[in-house]
Protein backbone atom coordinates (compact mmCIF):
# COMPACT_ATOMS: atom_id res chain seq x y z
CA UNK A 1 0.00 0.00 0.00
CA UNK A 2 1.15 3.70 -1.38
CA UNK A 3 2.18 5.83 1.91
CA UNK A 4 1.53 9.70 1.41
CA UNK A 5 4.25 11.83 1.64
CA UNK A 6 4.29 13.79 4.72
CA UNK A 7 5.88 16.91 2.72
CA UNK A 8 2.93 16.97 0.81
CA UNK A 9 1.14 20.37 1.05
CA UNK A 10 -2.06 18.85 1.88
CA UNK A 11 -0.94 16.39 4.78
CA UNK A 12 1.05 19.46 6.38
CA UNK A 13 -0.67 21.13 9.26
CA UNK A 14 -2.02 24.54 8.22
CA UNK A 15 -2.04 28.08 10.03
CA UNK A 16 -5.97 29.50 10.89
CA UNK A 17 -5.25 32.05 7.66
CA UNK A 18 -4.03 29.14 4.95
CA UNK A 19 -7.64 27.27 6.42
CA UNK A 20 -9.50 30.63 5.78
CA UNK A 21 -7.85 31.23 1.92
CA UNK A 22 -8.44 27.30 1.47
CA UNK A 23 -11.73 27.39 2.95
CA UNK A 24 -13.04 30.47 1.28
CA UNK A 25 -14.23 30.61 -2.40
CA UNK A 26 -15.76 32.80 -4.80
CA UNK A 27 -19.41 32.77 -4.62
CA UNK A 28 -21.59 34.41 -7.48
CA UNK A 29 -23.76 36.64 -6.72
CA UNK A 30 -27.49 37.01 -7.30
CA UNK A 31 -28.54 37.50 -10.66
CA UNK A 32 -31.02 40.01 -9.63
CA UNK A 33 -28.51 41.66 -7.98
CA UNK A 34 -26.12 42.59 -11.43
CA UNK A 35 -29.67 43.92 -12.73
CA UNK A 36 -29.48 48.00 -13.46
CA UNK A 37 -31.78 49.41 -11.18
CA UNK A 38 -33.76 52.19 -13.42
CA UNK A 39 -35.72 54.82 -12.01
CA UNK A 40 -39.18 55.32 -12.17
CA UNK A 41 -40.83 57.04 -14.45
CA UNK A 42 -42.50 60.24 -14.66
CA UNK A 43 -45.41 59.23 -14.57
CA UNK A 44 -45.14 56.34 -12.29
CA UNK A 45 -46.38 56.81 -8.62
CA UNK A 46 -44.43 54.54 -5.96
CA UNK A 47 -46.73 54.05 -3.34
CA UNK A 48 -44.93 52.34 -0.04
CA UNK A 49 -46.26 49.73 2.12
CA UNK A 50 -46.46 49.91 5.92
CA UNK A 51 -43.59 48.15 7.64
CA UNK A 52 -44.14 45.66 9.86
CA UNK A 53 -42.76 45.29 13.02
CA UNK A 54 -39.66 43.28 11.85
CA UNK A 55 -39.09 46.31 9.02
CA UNK A 56 -40.45 44.33 6.19
CA UNK A 57 -43.60 45.66 3.70
CA UNK A 58 -44.78 42.20 3.06
CA UNK A 59 -48.40 40.92 4.02
CA UNK A 60 -47.63 37.41 4.42
CA UNK A 61 -47.53 37.19 7.96
CA UNK A 62 -50.24 39.61 9.52
CA UNK A 63 -53.58 38.87 10.25
CA UNK A 64 -56.22 39.99 9.14
CA UNK A 65 -57.24 43.15 11.16
CA UNK A 66 -53.54 44.48 10.03
CA UNK A 67 -53.63 43.62 6.16
CA UNK A 68 -56.87 45.67 6.14
CA UNK A 69 -55.02 48.46 8.22
CA UNK A 70 -52.45 48.41 5.70
CA UNK A 71 -54.82 48.30 2.50
CA UNK A 72 -56.55 50.85 4.47
CA UNK A 73 -53.70 53.07 5.15
CA UNK A 74 -53.03 52.61 1.46
CA UNK A 75 -56.28 54.07 0.54
CA UNK A 76 -56.04 56.93 2.66
CA UNK A 77 -52.83 58.27 0.95
CA UNK A 78 -53.86 57.46 -2.47
CA UNK A 79 -56.86 59.30 -1.38
CA UNK A 80 -54.68 62.55 -0.07
CA UNK A 81 -52.71 62.20 -3.37
CA UNK A 82 -55.76 62.49 -5.16
CA UNK A 83 -57.30 65.23 -3.45
CA UNK A 84 -54.04 67.19 -2.84
CA UNK A 85 -53.44 66.98 -6.94
CA UNK A 86 -57.01 68.12 -8.08
CA UNK A 87 -56.73 70.95 -5.87
CA UNK A 88 -53.76 72.19 -6.82
CA UNK A 89 -54.52 72.05 -9.95
CA UNK A 90 -57.76 74.03 -9.48
CA UNK A 91 -55.55 76.76 -8.34
CA UNK A 92 -53.77 76.60 -11.71
CA UNK A 93 -54.65 79.23 -13.72
CA UNK A 94 -52.94 78.12 -16.55
CA UNK A 95 -54.65 74.41 -16.08
CA UNK A 96 -57.94 76.07 -15.76
CA UNK A 97 -57.63 78.20 -18.96
CA UNK A 98 -56.72 75.36 -20.85
CA UNK A 99 -59.17 73.46 -19.27
CA UNK A 100 -62.27 75.68 -20.68
CA UNK A 101 -60.50 75.47 -24.13
CA UNK A 102 -60.15 71.58 -24.07
CA UNK A 103 -63.76 71.83 -23.28
CA UNK A 104 -65.32 74.44 -25.74
CA UNK A 105 -63.33 71.49 -28.62
CA UNK A 106 -65.29 68.88 -27.14
CA UNK A 107 -68.99 70.76 -26.85
CA UNK A 108 -68.09 72.24 -30.44
CA UNK A 109 -67.72 68.18 -31.46
CA UNK A 110 -70.60 67.23 -29.83
CA UNK A 111 -72.84 70.01 -31.54
CA UNK A 112 -71.87 69.16 -34.68
CA UNK A 113 -72.32 65.77 -34.38
CA UNK A 114 -76.36 66.39 -33.39
CA UNK A 115 -76.37 69.02 -36.65
CA UNK A 116 -75.01 66.09 -38.67
CA UNK A 117 -77.99 63.83 -37.55
CA UNK A 118 -80.21 66.48 -38.02
CA UNK A 119 -78.93 68.07 -41.31
CA UNK A 120 -79.19 64.13 -42.59
CA UNK A 121 -82.45 63.29 -41.22
CA UNK A 122 -83.78 66.66 -43.05
CA UNK A 123 -85.23 65.75 -46.31
CA UNK A 124 -84.27 62.29 -46.32
CA UNK A 125 -86.13 59.40 -47.13
CA UNK A 126 -84.68 57.13 -44.88
CA UNK A 127 -81.55 56.55 -43.20
CA UNK A 128 -79.35 55.60 -46.05
CA UNK A 129 -80.37 58.71 -47.65
CA UNK A 130 -78.90 61.01 -44.64
CA UNK A 131 -75.49 61.47 -46.60
CA UNK A 132 -76.80 61.76 -50.08
CA UNK A 133 -74.62 65.21 -51.76
CA UNK A 134 -77.29 65.34 -54.46
CA UNK A 135 -79.17 67.41 -51.51
CA UNK A 136 -78.82 69.92 -49.25
CA UNK A 137 -79.26 68.09 -46.15
CA UNK A 138 -76.96 65.62 -47.22
CA UNK A 139 -74.09 68.32 -47.90
CA UNK A 140 -74.43 70.00 -44.81
CA UNK A 141 -74.53 66.51 -42.83
CA UNK A 142 -71.01 65.50 -44.40
CA UNK A 143 -70.11 69.05 -43.70
CA UNK A 144 -71.28 68.83 -40.40
CA UNK A 145 -69.87 65.27 -39.39
CA UNK A 146 -66.74 66.49 -40.68
CA UNK A 147 -66.34 69.51 -38.93
CA UNK A 148 -67.45 67.50 -35.62
CA UNK A 149 -64.55 64.77 -36.26
CA UNK A 150 -62.15 67.70 -36.60
CA UNK A 151 -63.10 69.31 -33.38
CA UNK A 152 -62.93 66.00 -31.38
CA UNK A 153 -59.80 65.09 -32.44
CA UNK A 154 -58.14 68.49 -31.85
CA UNK A 155 -59.55 68.07 -28.43
CA UNK A 156 -57.93 64.98 -27.61
CA UNK A 157 -54.56 66.25 -29.31
CA UNK A 158 -55.17 69.40 -27.15
CA UNK A 159 -55.71 67.43 -23.89
CA UNK A 160 -52.64 65.39 -24.95
CA UNK A 161 -50.13 67.74 -25.48
CA UNK A 162 -51.66 71.11 -23.19
CA UNK A 163 -53.20 69.61 -20.10
CA UNK A 164 -51.21 66.19 -19.57
CA UNK A 165 -47.86 67.82 -18.73
CA UNK A 166 -49.34 70.22 -16.37
CA UNK A 167 -51.26 67.21 -14.83
CA UNK A 168 -47.84 65.18 -14.57
CA UNK A 169 -45.81 68.28 -13.23
CA UNK A 170 -48.63 68.40 -10.54
CA UNK A 171 -48.54 64.97 -9.76
CA UNK A 172 -44.53 64.93 -9.67
CA UNK A 173 -44.81 67.27 -7.47
CA UNK A 174 -47.27 66.05 -4.61
CA UNK A 175 -45.11 62.86 -5.25
CA UNK A 176 -42.25 63.93 -4.08
CA UNK A 177 -43.21 65.10 -0.91
CA UNK A 178 -43.67 63.00 2.19
CA UNK A 179 -47.04 61.85 3.53
CA UNK A 180 -46.66 64.63 6.60
CA UNK A 181 -45.86 67.36 4.53
CA UNK A 182 -49.01 66.28 2.18
CA UNK A 183 -51.36 66.61 5.13
CA UNK A 184 -50.11 69.60 6.08
CA UNK A 185 -50.36 71.51 2.66
CA UNK A 186 -54.03 69.99 1.99
CA UNK A 187 -55.06 71.30 5.54
CA UNK A 188 -54.10 74.73 4.63
CA UNK A 189 -55.43 74.76 1.15
CA UNK A 190 -58.89 73.81 2.85
CA UNK A 191 -58.39 76.91 5.56
CA UNK A 192 -57.68 79.23 2.47
CA UNK A 193 -61.08 78.09 0.45
CA UNK A 194 -62.55 78.29 3.73
CA UNK A 195 -61.01 81.92 4.24
CA UNK A 196 -62.12 82.82 0.66
CA UNK A 197 -65.76 81.79 0.96
CA UNK A 198 -65.88 83.20 4.27
CA UNK A 199 -64.84 86.68 2.24
CA UNK A 200 -67.22 86.20 -0.71
CA UNK A 201 -70.48 85.87 2.10
CA UNK A 202 -69.46 89.01 4.09
CA UNK A 203 -69.03 91.16 0.76
CA UNK A 204 -72.05 90.27 -0.65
Amino acid sequence: MSQRSPFNKRNMPQGEDEKKQVSSGMTRKSPTKAKPVRDAGSSVRVVTKKKNPDGSTSTAGMTKEEKKEVRRAEREEEDIFNTLTNALLKRNELYAKRRRVWWVFLVLGLVFVVCSFASGYTGASDSSNMYNLQTTGGILSVISLALAYVFIITSLVYEWMKIRPLRNETQDKVASLSPKKRREQLANLHDEEERERAEKKSSK
